[in-house]
C-alpha cells in the first residue's frame, strides 16, 4: 500500500516512516476495522493488533494521498482558469485600445498592442485553457469523490484498502500531476492542516514557490523525518 518516493518522484504518500513516526497526530481517524476476513471472531493476541495497527498505518496514508492530489488539482483548475480570463481581457481590452489608438493616429502605441493581443490569442489557442480546466476539474472531483468515499466507511478491511489505492492509481494514471514543487507545496499544506510536525513538510523556496506552476526549480531534496 506505501509507494517509495525517490527525491525527483511525486510526493502522494508521506514516507512510511513518516507515517509511523506521526501516527498520533495521524491517527484521527474514527473509522472502526474489519479484521473478520482475517481473524477469527473471538481472536484478540498480538496478531490482531498488529493488523489493526496496518490497516490504521495504511488507510493514513491512503488518505493523505488523495487529499493531497485534491489540493494539487484545485490549484491547477484556479491556475488554469485565472490565465484563460487574463487572455481574454488582453484580447477584448487591447482590441479596443489598439482600435482607438489608429484612428487616434497612434501608430506606434497600435503595433504594440496588436502584438500583446496576438500573444494572448496565440496562447488561448495553443494550450487551449478552458479545456485544460475542464480536465483539472473533473480530477479534482472525481479524487474528492474518492476522499468521500473513505471518509463515510464504517467498516474497513484489507480488502477495501487494495479496492480505494486501486482506484487512486486508475484516477491518476489520466491525471498529469509532473510538478513536483506544486504537489510539495500542497503536501505542506496537507501536513500542516493535520497538525504534523515541521520535519514531516518539505523545504519549498520563494522562487520555487512563485514558478511552481509551470516548472519544478531545483533543489529537490528529499523528505528527511527525525522520528
Amino acid at each position: 500500500m506505501q509507494e517509495q518516493v525517490p527525491s525527483f518522484r511525486s510526493v502522494s504518500t508521506p514516507p512510511p516512516d513518516l507515517a509511523a513516526g506521526i501516527a498520533s497526530a495521524s491517527m484521527s481517524v474514527t473509522t472502526s476495522f474489519d479484521t473478520q476476513e482475517q481473524l477469527p471472531p473471538q481472536h484478540t493476541g498480538v496478531p490482531g493488533m498488529a493488523l489493526r495497527d496496518e490497516l490504521a498505518r495504511s488507510l493514513s496514508l491512503l488518505e493523505f494521498s488523495v487529499h493531497v492530489s485534491v489540493r494539487y488539482h484545485a490549484r491547477r483548475r484556479a491556475w488554469y482558469d485565472r490565465l484563460h480570463r487574463l487572455m481574454m481581457l488582453v484580447i477584448a481590452t487591447g482590441a479596443s485600445a489598439g482600435v482607438t489608438a489608429i484612428f487616434g493616429g497612434l501608430l506606434d502605441e497600435a503595433e504594440v498592442i496588436c502584438v500583446a493581443v496576438a500573444v494572448a490569442g496565440a496562447l488561448e489557442l495553443a494550450f487551449s485553457l478552458p479545456e485544460r480546466a475542464r480536465v483539472e476539474d473533473a480530477l479534482y472531483r472525481r479524487f474528492n469523490g474518492l476522499a468521500a468515499d473513505i471518509a463515510e466507511a464504517k467498516t474497513i478491511g484489507e480488502a477495501q484498502l487494495r479496492a480505494w489505492e486501486a482506484r487512486r492509481l486508475l484516477i491518476r494514471a489520466d491525471a498529469d500531476d509532473r510538478l513536483e514543487v506544486l504537489r510539495r507545496v500542497c503536501h505542506n499544506l496537507e501536513a500542516e492542516a493535520r497538525s504534523y510536525p515541521a520535519e514531516a513538510r518539505y523545504t519549498v523556496r520563494p522562487w520555487q514557490r512563485l514558478l511552481a506552476q509551470i516548472v519544478s526549480l531545483p533543489p529537490l531534496r528529499p523528505l528527511h523525518f527525525i522520528p
